[in-house]
């Protein structure tokens, strides 16, 4: 037969039943308070991308004819190795009308193939005065052209004789071209 619990020993069993029932539920609790947390980080998240979406939607006609003007103007091209030659060639041309001394040219390998666009890039090194290079090099980027500066490096010519300031340019120009399916 069992005994009778002393009135010490049934203090001590509502206190280890006690601490046993806290534990449980402070494991409760931990566990709801990081899924809350992990919840209101979503939210928040979610909120961000809400906020973020709504802005693309507000500038949505900005954009939408930003993407017209694209597919009307983009020039298209049937070999991108004849472009990247016509670049060249293109350059080179300026670079003689303006009196600009174009030495290694290469013709770097094409990019990857892009859903938005195709790229042809051309590399060159100029000899030449100063403010004329800066001239040329001025009308080199624009929209119109779908041409842009890739790589500029321009240093003084401190071996040249000249009496106007001379530079040396290591130029990179990439011109875009309309992707093979279409925009």
């Amino acid at each position: 037969m069992a005994q009778k619990l002393t009135p010490r020993e049934k203090n001590l069993l509502l206190g280890c039943v006690g601490v046993l029932v806290f534990m449980v539920f402070a494991v409760f609790v931990n566990d709801f308070l990081q899924r809350r947390s992990t919840a209101l980080q979503k939210i928040a998240t979610l909120q961000a991308q809400k906020n973020e979406n709504a802005t693309w939607m507000a500038d949505r006609e900005f954009w939408e004819k930003r993407r017209n003007w694209l597919v009307e103007k983009m020039p298209t091209t049937e070999s991108l190795g004849r472009a990247q030659g016509q670049l060249l060639e293109d350059l080179q041309n300026q670079a003689l009308e303006y009196g600009i001394t174009a030495e290694q040219p290469t013709l770097p390998p094409l990019a990857a193939p892009n859903e938005n666009f195709r790229e042809v890039t051309v590399s060159m090194r100029l000899r030449g005065d100063q403010i004329t290079v800066l001239r040329w090099l001025s009308t080199m980027q624009s929209p119109e052209k779908f041409q842009a500066i890739r790589l500029l490096d321009i240093e003084i010519d401190t071996r040249s004789r000249e009496v106007t300031p001379q530079v040396v340019c290591n130029l990179t120009v990439a011109r875009w071209f309309k992707p093979e399916t279409g925009l």
